[in-house]
Parts: structure tokens; sequence; C-alpha cells
């Protein structure tokens, strides 16, 4: 279920989200949950002041991302949704929210969600076919697969 994490991925070759990315899942796996979002809000203040608009966006999506982790899904959707109306041409939101309402066990929402992502995504995107098999999986498995496969991939290993 890592596929969670599509931050990174843009047009771009920089992928200015990773560093960010890593070092989250690394507090939340060490039980430093407080401390992740406070690193992110601090990441994020800086590429706003900074001015670096793609960066600041992908951490806003990564903040989403750990309130999936979390298991903070209701919170986790309010963000992706303030994501689309800042900007409803970029696909990652929806995959999320599709991803989010798969877990939540709403088909119906989830496969709205997916149908605009696939309307967005461009055909030459790098990454297309592995976030198609992430649709697809979300799609067929079972709220408890999809339960389990995320707890595996995202609990704390002691």
């Amino acid at each position: 279920m890592s596929y969670l994490f599509v931050t990174g991925m843009s047009r771009s070759r920089r992928s200015p989200g990773n560093k960010e990315q890593g070092l989250a899942m690394v507090m939340h796996k060490n039980f430093e949950g407080p401390a992740v979002f406070e690193m992110l809000n601090g990441a994020l203040e800086v590429a706003r002041q900074e001015k670096r608009v793609n960066e600041e966006r992908n951490i806003k999506i990564l903040v989403a991302q750990m309130h999936v982790v979390k298991g903070e899904l209701e919170e986790a959707l309010q963000k992706f949704k303030l994501l689309v109306q800042e900007n409803p041409r970029d696909f990652r939101p929806y995959l999320c929210q599709g991803i989010v309402y798969s877990l939540l066990d709403k088909k119906k929402e989830a496969d709205e969600q997916f149908e605009i992502y696939r309307s967005l995504v461009p055909k030459e995107f790098p990454q297309r076919g592995f976030l198609d098999d992430v649709v697809l999986a979300a799609k067929t498995e079972t709220r408890e697969q999809l339960e389990k496969e995320f707890k595996n991939e995202f609990s704390y290993k002691t």
C-alpha cells in the first residue's frame, strides 16, 4: 500500500517532497506522531516563504497522506478536498481520495474520484501504469484486505 505516497510524482524530474516523505514515515514508525506534523508544517512554511509552489503543494499532499497513515481518514479527505479546490487539474488528490473512500468502503465515491483521476493523469506520465494498478487494487480488494495491507505497511514496527 506504499502507493499512497504520490507526493513527489509530478511532471518534473525533481521530486521535492521525497525527503520529507521519508522522514515523516520514519518519525511515524518511531512513535513521533505530533512531531511529524510539526516537521511538515515547518517545511511547508519554508516552501511558502521561498515561493516554491510545487514543493508547497507536495508537502500539503503529504500532510493529508500522513492523516491517512494515522487513521484519520475524514481529516485526510478534508485536506484532499481543499487541495482539489486549490488546483482541480492535479490528479493526485483525486487518486488519494479514491483510496481513502475505498478504505471507508464507499465504493461509489471512490469510483467517482478514480474516474476524475483517470481523466486528468497524462497518458505519457511515467508512473501511470503503476498508479492504474493502484486504482485496480483499491477497486477490487475488499475493505478488510485494504486495511490489512495498510496496517502491515504503515503500522509501528516493534
